[in-house]
C-alpha cells in the first residue's frame, strides 16, 4: 500500500454538505469519499488520451439522462430516434476531440486529418439517422414539429449540394 499523507483542509459548509452526500462506493467518512473523488480524476485524467476509455467516461456523464429517457419512455410507450441517436452518438463525438493529441501545427497535420475522419463519420452517421427520421411519415420522434421545422434549411442546403455537383459533373 502505498504511503498515505496527511492533509488538512477547510471547506465552506455546502462543500463538504456535498462531500458527505456522494455515493462514492469505496467511501463511507469524508476522508474515503475525498480519496475516492482524487482516485476518480487520476483514473479520468489517464482516460483522456485514449478514446475509447474515454468514450466509456462520456457515456457515464449521461447515464443520468439516458436512463431518465428510457424510464419516460417506457412510461409513455413512445420513443424519439433523435434521442437515441444524440445518446449515443454525442459521448463518441466528445471522446474524439478530448482524447485528440495535442500538437504543434505541422507535426499534427495527420493527427488532425485522422481526427477530422472520425468526426465526420459520426456527425454524418447521426445527420444520416435524423434524416431517417424525416423521412417517414410517422417519425419516432415524440413531437413531430422537433424535425419538421428544420427540414426546409435542409432541403435548401441539399438542393444546393445536387446542383452544385451537377454542373461540376458535366464541366469538369
Amino acid at each position: 500500500m502505498a504511503q498515505m499523507q496527511t492533509v488538512s483542509i477547510r471547506l465552506p459548509d455546502d462543500d463538504f454538505q456535498w462531500l458527505l452526500s456522494t455515493q462514492e462506493a469505496a467511501g463511507k467518512t469524508p476522508s474515503e469519499k475525498l480519496r475516492a473523488l482524487v482516485l476518480r480524476v487520476r483514473q479520468q485524467e489517464s482516460g483522456l488520451t485514449d478514446p475509447d476509455v474515454c468514450s466509456e467516461w462520456m457515456r457515464s456523464l449521461i447515464q443520468p439522462m439516458a436512463n431518465t429517457v428510457t424510464m419516460w419512455e417506457r412510461r409513455h410507450k413512445e420513443h424519439s430516434d433523435i434521442m437515441s441517436a444524440a445518446l449515443e452518438t454525442v459521448p463518441r463525438i466528445m471522446s474524439i476531440l478530448v482524447s485528440a493529441p495535442s500538437h504543434d501545427e505541422e507535426d499534427g497535420e495527420s493527427d488532425l486529418r485522422e481526427i477530422e475522419a472520425a468526426l465526420a463519420q459520426q456527425c454524418f452517421r447521426l445527420l444520416t439517422t435524423l434524416l431517417r427520421a424525416a423521412i417517414t411519415t410517422v417519425p419516432a420522434v415524440y413531437d413531430k414539429e422537433s424535425i419538421e421545422r428544420y427540414l426546409p434549411d435542409i432541403i435548401e442546403i441539399t438542393d444546393i449540394i445536387v446542383t452544385r455537383r451537377e454542373k461540376e459533373r458535366k464541366n469538369g
